[in-house]
């Protein structure tokens, strides 16, 4: 017999990976560029940003996970948080329109990059604590 824990560990392993997929799914649906082909063509920049993405939503995935007692709350606070990223991402973009940070990406400037994934590292850091 398999015990209770191990199969809740699954379960909310399972969610979240799916909310994580769907998040960085939404990702490259709002970026203009085709990430998956950036990344395949080696654009460091690119898969610098998905990477800080992932980061953070996977720090809000843990706090979602650690501070809630059922499944559909960890549900609840794991979408509100990878909505509030994504919101955030967008915001950036457009409170910044001198650094078209689109068009730096798919060229492949890694000072951009870092500057954006640190923004995405940090949203991670504040929305767990948000949601925690």
């Amino acid at each position: 017999m398999v015990p209770e824990n191990f199969l809740n560990a699954l379960l909310y392993f399972a969610v979240s990976a799916l909310i994580l997929s769907f998040a960085v799914w939404v990702f490259f649906r709002v970026t203009p560029y085709d990430d998956s082909e950036e990344i395949q063509k080696g654009n460091g920049a690119v898969g610098l940003t998905l990477f800080a993405k992932m980061f953070g939503l996977g720090l809000i995935l843990w706090s979602a996970i650690s501070h809630n007692d059922t499944l559909q709350e960890t549900v609840i606070w794991g979408l509100f948080g990878a909505a509030l990223m994504i919101f955030s991402y967008l915001l950036f973009d457009w409170m910044t329109p001198k650094l078209s940070t689109r068009e730096e990406l798919q060229k492949g400037n890694m000072a951009v990059a870092w500057v954006q994934s640190g923004i995405f590292i940090t949203l991670g850091v504040i929305i767990n604590a948000c949601i925690s």
